[in-house]
C-alpha cells in the first residue's frame, strides 16, 4: 500500500506504475492521478492561459532563482518554514501560489503552526536534490487497483477541481473531500484519518470476501 500527501501523492501512483506488483492499493491527499502524456504544455503557457494559475509558484521553481538565493541549512529551513504557512508578525505569509517564495519575507516569519521545530530542522537537514526517470516509457497509465483520493476543498496549490476526470485512468476510484487548506493532514487530522480508516475498512471486506 502507498501514501502520500501534496506533490508527494504524484509519486505514490508512479510507483504503481514503475512496480505494480508491490502495490496492492494506493490512497493520496490533495493530488489527482495524471497519466503519462506526450502532449507537453509548458508551465508558462498553462499558467497565463489562465487553467490552472495556481501553479504559477512552479514559474519561480524552475527559474533557478530559488537555488541561487537558498544556499544555507538556515536558508533552507526559512524557506521550508514559509512553504508550511510561516507568516510574519504583521500577517504576511512567506509563500503564494499565484508567485511562490517571497525571499524578502523569509528571514522574518514566525515559526510555522504545522511543524515543530523539531521537525523542521529535521527536514531542512534531510533536504536533497532529486532526479527522475522518463515515464514516456511506460506501456501502463491506468491504475488497476483500488484508489483513494482525498481533496481540500480550499487547497489553492491543488484545488479539487485538477482532478476531473481520474475516473478515466483509475476505475477503482474512491473521491472523498475534507473542508481546509492544503495541509489538511495537519489542519484535519481527525477527518481525514476517518476518511482513511473508513475506507481502509471497506477494500480489506470486500478482498477478504473474495477468498
Amino acid at each position: 500500500m502507498a501514501a502520500q500527501q501534496t506533490w508527494g501523492g504524484a509519486i505514490v501512483y508512479r510507483i504503481y506504475l514503475w512496480y505494480p506488483s508491490l502495490v496492492s492499493h494506493i490512497f493520496s491527499i490533495c493530488t489527482p492521478y495524471t497519466p503519462p502524456s506526450r502532449s507537453v504544455a509548458s508551465i508558462e503557457d498553462v499558467v497565463k492561459s489562465g487553467r490552472l494559475p495556481n501553479l504559477g509558484y512552479q514559474l519561480q521553481l524552475a527559474s533557478g532563482q530559488l537555488e541561487d538565493a537558498i544556499q544555507s541549512r538556515e536558508q533552507i529551513r526559512q524557506l521550508l518554514n514559509g512553504l508550511y504557512g510561516g507568516r510574519t508578525s504583521s500577517g504576511e505569509l512567506g509563500f503564494n501560489v499565484e508567485h511562490g517564495v517571497q525571499l524578502n519575507r523569509l528571514p522574518r516569519l514566525n515559526h510555522t503552526p504545522l511543524l515543530s521545530k523539531e521537525m523542521l530542522d529535521y527536514y531542512a537537514d534531510q533536504n536533497r536534490k532529486q532526479n527522475f526517470e522518463d515515464e514516456l516509457a511506460l506501456e501502463k497509465t491506468t491504475i488497476d487497483i483500488p484508489v483513494l483520493f482525498i481533496a481540500a476543498t480550499k487547497d489553492a496549490a491543488l484545488p479539487p477541481a485538477m482532478s476531473q476526470g481520474m475516473n478515466k485512468y483509475v476505475p477503482k476510484l474512491i473521491k472523498k473531500s475534507v473542508e481546509t487548506q492544503h495541509w489538511a493532514l495537519w489542519e484535519r487530522p481527525d477527518e481525514v484519518n476517518h476518511i482513511i480508516r473508513e475506507w481502509l475498512k471497506s477494500v480489506t471486506s470486500h478482498r477478504t470476501s473474495n477468498l
